[in-house]
């Protein structure tokens, strides 16, 4: 397999409830902060390169823009299209797949080697 499905556990207390805390800031890339629902926790940081969220089309829309016009055309159309369904298609595919119960940092040097 290419890929594996990690769930976040704290550390602290063993949790897989864990909230998500986005923080967008001016220049810097989209920071996302794993917390632990229950204790509250530090469970893990990671950095976007790219977001989409269940309104694919409409965020990528957003980052299409240059000096506020949108670049319009039939091959644009065609990207969007392509990305709303592609983000779906991962999705569908991601969910599929068991969890593992290696840490990330395990999983990533595990698809590295």
């Amino acid at each position: 397999m290419a890929f594996a499905v990690k769930i976040e556990t704290c550390p602290q207390c063993g949790s897989k409830d864990t909230q998500n805390l986005v923080r967008v800031e001016a220049g810097c890339p989209v920071r996302v902060y794993v917390r632990c629902a229950k204790c509250q926790t530090f469970v893990a940081r990671y950095t976007l390169e790219r977001y989409a969220s269940d309104k694919t089309y409409e965020s990528l829309l957003k980052t299409s823009r240059r000096g506020g016009c949108l670049i319009a055309s039939r091959s644009r159309a065609q990207e969007l299209e392509g990305f709303s369904s592609k983000v779906e298609a991962e999705f569908k595919e991601t969910i599929a797949v068991p969890p593992t119960e290696l840490k990330v940092e395990e999983i990533i040097w595990k698809l590295e080697t």
